[in-house]
């Protein structure tokens, strides 16, 4: 029930998305229509891990290693999308740009920079749970370095 709940949410987040990426490009507000694309990219592909997984055919697709990857795509987006909140914030401050017309709107790619966030910090987050179970993957228990044996 959760899977199919996250599949309904990435894919309408997908969808939005791309559906930003069309309109922005037509009013001619290219960095938020790069930033819709990025979002619309990072959610349709966490809404395929969330179908392969729904259809238990994600360990045929993808082992540890790729999941992995794939953890490493949603952080590099992640961050892509704070770089690009921390640049037009600083536009925005210093140049007092009006939010109309969108063509030239910081405030509108500041609020696509965040959803870039939150779209990378998904797939991160979903990468990591289907690789381990559910179990803490980002600490290794193995060899901690403090003298403990297990």
């Amino acid at each position: 029930m959760a899977t199919m709940i996250n599949l309904s949410i990435a894919g309408i987040s997908s969808v939005i998305g791309y559906s930003a990426c069309i309109t922005f490009f037509i009013l001619h507000n290219y960095p938020s229509g790069v930033l819709g694309m990025i979002s619309g990219t990072t959610d349709g592909l966490t809404c395929f891990l969330h179908y392969l997984q729904w259809k238990g055919k994600l360990r045929e697709w993808y082992d540890s290693s790729d999941l992995m990857k794939i953890c490493h795509i949603g952080i590099s987006v992640a961050t892509v999308g704070l770089l690009c909140l921390g640049y037009f914030t600083t536009i925005q401050i210093m140049l007092k740009i009006p939010m109309m017309p969108v063509s030239g709107s910081a405030v509108i790619s500041m609020v696509w920079s965040i959803v870039a966030i939150r779209s990378g910090i998904f797939l991160m987050y979903h990468s990591i749970k289907y690789q381990g179970g559910g179990e803490n993957l980002l600490v290794d228990n193995e060899d901690s370095g403090n003298g403990e044996t297990a």
